[in-house]
């Protein structure tokens, strides 16, 4: 029984992370569905508003570039092992006032990547991290402005 319930899991973890992304990563000119009801339901892109945020202060000697529109803001590759380069910038980031919120290990194999979330005030900031080789880490970033509502109903 446990042979089966541990790829069940992964699988379900997997789907669901999927599927999130696929919603937060929605196109604003698709943002248009039927609920159960008839009723046309907006739901609201998540973007940064006008223009484009700075790029967030990093720790030194680490750098970023930055990624095309509808993808992630920045990304860059840490010359650190997987352990220490999430550890080093969760620290960094906690330190720059970002509360953390989130953990979400993706895979946890020989290759693994994980995702942290953090907000602050304004913003909430998801963070991917992944291990490239034994000494290399990539990771990336994007900062999502906060909002009270999820989605707004149409009549």
């Amino acid at each position: 029984m446990r042979k089966f319930l541990l790829p069940a899991g992964v699988f379900l973890l997997i789907f669901f992370c999927g599927t999130g992304f696929i919603l937060f990563l929605r196109e604003p000119g698709r943002n248009m569905e039927k609920s159960s009801s008839g009723t046309s339901v907006r739901l609201l892109s998540r973007d940064t508003g006008s223009g484009v945020l700075p790029p967030l202060q990093l720790p030194p000697g680490i750098t970023a570039q930055r990624c095309p529109e509808n993808s992630w803001e920045y990304s860059g590759e840490i010359s650190a092992n997987f352990v220490s380069a999430r550890g080093r910038l969760s620290a960094w980031f906690q330190n720059q006032s970002w509360r953390p919120e989130k953990q979400i290990t993706l895979d946890a194999s020989l290759k693994p990547r994980v995702i942290l979330t953090f907000s602050n005030g304004e913003y909430e900031l998801t963070l991917l991290i992944w291990k490239i080789g034994t000494d290399l880490t990539g990771f990336s970033y994007r900062r999502d402005k906060k909002s009270d509502f999820e989605g707004e109903i149409i009549q």
